[in-house]
């Protein structure tokens, strides 16, 4: 029962009214993630249920990809004993997200690429993937299958301690040899190690669609640029915001797809123009979920404590402007 992206998607930046994985710099405030009933948060779930909408599996259970040719699991996500991956920042885990590939058919053949994004919490912010490991999926060899065999494939990713037991939503792209296109899965379920959370409520919508302009951490429509913090000194000073984006449909939308156009200053000078992705790729996002990126930028230093604008452009082209302070 995989869920095949659309070519013909509608764009969902400005489309009607306005989870899971990062922090404020690349994880934000975890707390956030807790506070459903921040008014500011998208109401992104159909309902306060613990049952998953279509489109979405719980880990275990066998997808289909190739009209039945394959079959591809998430088997879930455990955490690593301290010092399994190196550099895991404090405060935070490793994790090992592990996929079958299975052959369905009666003859040897090659298996599926497959590339894998985490999203945890109400905001469905981007889990890392470790830097020390050599089993990145963007780095996976073709590996032959025989009849009615397979294949594990491991990930290994960073996620905070504050994310324990929240829903996590895993996204597997599987392309089968010869094509380009993926096939998208959506796997979910919580994150070890904590108490499973609670369903995220129903909560106020945040700010309408279609303003003209709209405060930095605030929603307009379907999408919210979060406000921008500044690290560093002199010239090598670094802003960094959070672009979120909710899908309020029952079909995967192609990623968040969004330009941002960083403007600093009374006279709008163009700091930066930046593409939130994660690793190589713009990974689709679950029916009736949410994503969220950070983006990193350089600061021009007279601009900190100033005004600053982010444009937030969607490929269609259409605009949605956010104001707020430099730092």
């Amino acid at each position: 029962m995989s869920v095949r992206l659309r070519h013909a998607l509608p764009t969902v930046l400005l489309a009607g009214a306005v989870l899971i994985s990062g922090c404020a710099g690349s994880d934000g405030d975890p707390k956030a993630d807790r506070q459903a009933t921040d008014s500011a948060s998208p109401a992104a779930r159909p309902s306060p249920s613990t049952v998953l909408p279509d489109g979405i599996a719980k880990p275990g259970t066998p997808l289909a990809v190739g009209d039945g040719a394959w079959t591809v699991t998430l088997q879930g996500i455990e955490r690593l004993p301290s010092g399994a991956v190196a550099s895991v920042p404090s405060g935070s885990s490793a994790y090992r997200a592990r996929v079958t590939v299975a052959n369905q058919r009666a003859q040897v053949a090659t298996a599926p690429r497959t590339a894998v994004t985490a999203r945890y919490g109400a905001l469905g912010r981007t889990a890392a993937e470790a830097t020390d490991t050599g089993s990145s999926s963007s780095k996976e060899e073709p590996q032959q299958v025989r009849p009615n065999g397979s294949v594990d494939r491991d990930v290994k990713l960073v996620l905070p301690d504050q994310a324990q037991g929240l829903p996590v939503t895993v996204t597997v792209e599987a392309t089968q040899e010869g094509l380009a296109e993926p096939e998208l899965l959506f796997f979910e379920g919580a994150l070890p190690g904590g108490a499973a959370a609670s369903p995220d409520p129903q909560v106020p919508q945040g700010a309408p669609a279609g303003q003209s302009v709209t405060p930095l951490g605030q929603w307009n429509g379907q999408v919210s640029v979060g406000k921008v913090t500044v690290s560093g000194e002199g010239a090598s000073r670094t802003g960094s915001l959070e672009l979120s984006l909710v899908n309020r449909s029952g079909d995967p939308v192609p990623g968040l797809g969004t330009t941002l156009r960083i403007l600093t200053g009374q006279d709008l000078h163009l700091a930066a123009t930046v593409r939130p992705v994660y690793g190589y790729r713009d990974a689709a996002i679950a029916p009736y979920r949410t994503a969220t990126q950070t983006v990193s930028f350089r600061v021009p230093e007279t601009a900190v404590g100033g005004p600053v604008t982010v444009e937030a452009v969607d490929a269609g082209g259409s605009k949605v402007t956010f104001e707020g302070t430099l730092g």
